[in-house]
């Protein structure tokens, strides 16, 4: 299925590369590549689908094939017809904003006949529970719910080859299993599967080998057994997540005091529906709240609106025991979005955290823990998905706002930047501002809340 010898790649406009002295991966294989953020784990996808050097131009030298594609001689269209993927950010990969246009997209593209569409449909939303989405708007669904759609056009393909980049990181753990299981079912059918993923829990049972990228060269190869015995030490030495989720509880006091956030009697609604009622949070100054709950419920319109971007919400809001409105609260929050790309203004890293920067004395040492240091001259937008994300963080961080509300921070980040990521907000904590976090990231929520609240539908 995929053969590499001796193979190098560079980038044509970086330093960046890949390299592999021999690898082999065979037909109906579940491959997990791994290792820390940047580590070539994206780019090793794109040469897989043929987006480098089509899209990405790149140098290539050495043996690299794929499903008997020579990689570098066949395009992007070819390719496309036995191999699909799901990318880091689905929403740079869709080409229509329904749900239903673009499940069936790629299939008339490709002429596939109508009714084997409809059969593949019918197939697809039943065992992914897609029904209640067919209609919604990708503009204005959840990150969740996007990468839902991604993952199942990538189904409706039916490929011999399936390219999945992070595909849990914005999902809740329902649609965790949910993608756990189809990985399971595509391997019993012959699909040969290559997930590159931080979050390695979910993977245990399905995956068959391991590949371990460091700075772009591919440095171990682990079988499942091999990679399960690795000891917590060593995991933590590479970078890797654990193998095993801790157990959250959801906190079942909120003690309101004087001087903090107070929000009242919130509901949440899309197109008329409600979808959620907050009767009452307390945010704490000097504390980290988490806030969990399943795809699609409002966490994301509620943060916004917590942020004074959307007025669109019921509710009260209380700042100091003041009621204060959607300009008070977008004075006093910096927001950190799921898409960080749309956060990204400046032509490099070092303009970009200096855009906003209000608190100069934590520049050098964000830009030492978050380890930018090398990035700053670099384009935000050559950056790997979990570099930008450092980026708008520090970003966030140095703006000197009280409360920093993040969604879903944690994607593209290795265990490392998890941990610094998590030292960084609980210093700034410590200085009084209210840190608030959604996400899906049990391991993260764990090391850093104080307390959890659900969102329940």
């Amino acid at each position: 299925m995929i053969h590499a010898k001796d193979f190098m790649m560079q980038y044509s406009q970086s330093n960046h590369g890949l390299e592999i002295d021999d690898m082999q991966i065979k037909p109906g294989e579940c491959v997990v590549v791994c290792g820390k953020s940047g580590c070539g784990k994206t780019s090793f996808l794109r040469l897989l689908n043929g987006l480098i050097p089509d899209y990405y131009s790149a140098r290539l030298e050495g043996e690299l094939t794929c499903n008997n594609f020579q990689i570098g001689q066949a395009t992007v269209e070819e390719m496309s017809y036995k191999i699909a993927s799901v990318f880091q950010n689905p929403a740079t990969q869709f080409f229509n904003r329904c749900v239903l246009d673009e499940l069936v997209f790629p299939c008339e593209n490709q002429g596939v006949n109508p009714k084997e569409i409809d059969e593949r449909l019918q197939n697809v939303c039943h065992h992914l529970k897609l029904e209640a989405l067919l209609e919604k708007d990708l503009l204005t669904s959840s990150g969740g719910e996007r990468q839902k759609v991604a993952f199942a056009t990538a189904m409706m393909q039916t490929p011999q080859l399936l390219l999945l980049d992070e595909p849990t990181a914005n999902l809740d753990q329902a649609g965790v299993l949910m993608i756990q299981k189809q990985i399971t079912i595509l391997k019993e059918l012959g699909v040969t599967i290559i997930i590159a993923e931080h979050r390695l829990n979910f993977l245990a049972d399905c995956a068959d080998r391991y590949l371990y990228f460091e700075n772009g060269l591919l440095k171990e190869q682990w079988n499942r057994t091999e990679f399960l015995d690795l000891t917590t030490k060593k995991r933590r030495k590479l970078g890797l997540r654990q193998s095993v989720l801790p157990e959250l509880q959801t906190s079942t006091q909120n003690n309101k005091r004087a001087g903090e956030f107070l929000v009242k009697d919130i509901t949440i609604s899309y197109q008329n529906n409600k979808l959620a009622h907050i009767p009452e949070i307390c945010f704490k100054r000097g504390s980290i709240t988490g806030i969990i709950g399943r795809n699609g419920v409002g966490k994301t319109t509620f943060i916004h609106h917590l942020a004074g971007l959307t007025d669109s919400l019921t509710g009260e809001y209380y700042w100091c025991n003041k009621p204060v409105d959607k300009k008070d609260r977008l004075s006093k929050t910096a927001l950190v979005l799921q898409e960080t790309r749309l956060q990204l203004f400046a032509d490099s890293v070092e303009k970009e955290l200096l855009l906003g920067a209000k608190d100069l004395r934590l520049y050098d040492e964000l830009v030492e823990r978050f380890h930018l240091r090398k990035l700053l001259p670099q384009h935000p937008m050559t950056l790997s998905g979990g570099e930008q994300q450092r980026v708008v963080i520090a970003n966030a961080l140095l703006s000197s706002k009280e409360i920093i509300i993040l969604d879903e921070p944690t994607s593209g980040l290795d265990y490392a930047q998890m941990i610094q990521v998590a030292s960084v907000l609980k210093q700034v904590k410590d200085l009084g501002k209210i840190v608030i976090i959604v996400s899906h990231d049990e391991e993260f929520l764990e090391l850093c809340c104080e307390q959890l609240y659900k969102i329940k539908s």
